[in-house]
């Protein structure tokens, strides 16, 4: 148990349960996210976007901090909506970083603290934005 909110979602393709998870201390504000990938047995498969700033930094990933919700699209890709760094992530299936997008603000493009997210049949990927 972390004390966090965390985003479930299902890989029908894999038959994987995702789940977000936050780490870290709330009132220092440093805080690390990611998404763990699990058997339907609960066996750990792997981690999506870990590895500590140090290593983002050096590898040019970004940093997930916050990552509030979880989805998958219908190429496999995992998608992470984070309210802290006001991003959305775009893993592929096996956990590899593709893209980001957002950033905070309210202009076109920018995200407040995005919450809920899915995508549709035609690929478009839908965000609540609080």
């Amino acid at each position: 148990e972390t004390g966090w909110p965390r985003g479930v979602a299902v890989d029908t393709r894999r038959t994987h349960i995702l789940v977000t998870q936050t780490t870290g201390d709330l009132n220092t504000l440093e805080r690390h996210g990611k998404v763990l990938v699990f058997e339907p047995d609960g066996t750990l498969v792997r981690t999506v976007g870990e590895g500590g700033a140090w290593w983002n930094f050096l590898s040019r990933q970004p940093v997930m901090e916050y990552p509030h919700h979880v989805t998958m699209n219908g190429d496999g890709d995992i998608l992470v909506s984070d309210s802290d760094t006001h991003c959305v992530y775009v893993y592929n299936g096996d956990g590899q970083f593709l893209f980001q997008f957002g950033g905070e603000g309210s202009g076109e493009g920018q995200l407040k603290c995005p919450q809920g997210i899915c995508t549709d049949r035609a690929g478009n990927i839908v965000v609540a934005d609080w």
